[in-house]
């Protein structure tokens, strides 16, 4: 029995990364439904797939085994002790392939972090607030002379408070492209392919790229910077920051743009039929109840929303 459940595990971390690939198709669906349907072992494996998912949020399929055979036997066991097992194993490492790529093993060891679908709020030591968007981490330090917040995957809204220090210490956001220091302001950060988009909603920011160029972004404007350079700033909407409030406000956005940044708060994979993608959506929706937000898809346009899993869904053209 435990060799059976032990291969059903293997398989349904094999699956779950093939439903995350780039290449996946109908075949796919197919064959996975097929297997779902052929052996009840092979339905509870996928479900420990989901539980996990659930408990760590988007790890990579050919890592979930891994993690699986250590919930097996203490199921107990706290998320970051399970991941320091992942990080003896990988090293410094990334974890995992395809949507999963840009995912490092201190993403999911930093101090906070959230899963994918989870917006949560912090209080830090200063009294600045801190939001972290889906999927998100980062790591707190704070010393005599800086209060650095270090950015490891995701998106995350600050809001600074004033330094109760005798010698007041700069607020920083650091990425891998640079530093962005606040001026008594509410903005927000977000780490993209391989730059960092930083949107202020309040007073103004100091963005200093890893180069050394140094940018000011003011309240209502947004820029990107690599580790060279920074874009020409551009206008923000007014709900730019609807994210903070478990919102989506879109106007008039391309709908495989749309599906884009509603597949950032669910789990698997999110597709868009190139017949469909320049379909125009405005509209505000939850990303709590990202299912909602997609059945409203097919009433508002000559679309069908596919749910082929849990973890795959297809919007196509209405047959």
């Amino acid at each position: 029995m435990a060799q059976s459940r032990r291969e059903a595990l293997q398989a349904a971390a094999q699956w779950y990364a093939r439903l995350c690939s780039e290449e996946a198709g109908p075949a796919d669906e197919q064959a996975l439904q097929q297997w779902l349907d052929s052996d009840p072992m092979h339905q509870w494996a996928w479900q420990r797939v989901d539980q996990l998912q659930a408990r760590l949020g988007r790890v990579p399929g050919h890592l979930a085994l891994n993690t699986l055979e250590r919930a097996e036997q203490h199921f107990s066991v706290s998320r970051r002790s399970v991941l320091k097992g992942l990080a003896l194993v990988l090293g410094t490492g990334t974890l995992g392939v395809a949507a999963y790529r840009h995912t490092t093993v201190e993403q999911w060891l930093a101090d906070h972090h959230t899963a994918t679908g989870e917006i949560k709020q912090l209080t830090l030591a200063d009294g600045t607030t801190l939001i972290l968007n889906t999927a998100s981490a980062v790591d707190i330090h704070f010393s005599a002379n800086e209060r650095l917040v270090i950015l490891r995957g995701g998106e995350i809204m600050i809001t600074t408070a004033s330094d109760s220090n005798e010698n007041p210490r700069p607020f920083i956001v650091q990425t891998p492209q640079g530093r962005v220091r606040a001026l008594g302001t509410r903005f927000s950060v977000r780490m993209l392919e391989a730059e960092t988009q930083v949107a202020v909603f309040e007073h103004s920011v100091e963005v200093t790229t890893h180069s050394g160029a140094q940018n000011q972004c003011p309240a209502g404007h947004q820029l990107t910077f690599t580790a060279d350079t920074a874009s020409p700033l551009t206008s923000l909407a007014p709900t730019d920051d609807a994210w903070t409030n478990q919102m989506l406000v879109v106007q008039n956005m391309p709908l495989d743009a749309f599906l884009a940044e509603l597949g950032r708060y669910r789990t698997g994979v999110l597709r868009c039929a190139p017949s469909v993608a320049n379909f125009r959506i405005t509209g505000a929706f939850r990303v709590d109840d990202t299912d909602q937000a997609l059945h409203a898809l097919g009433k508002s346009f000559p679309v069908s929303v596919n749910f082929r899993t849990r973890y795959w869904v297809t919007v196509d053209e209405e047959k």
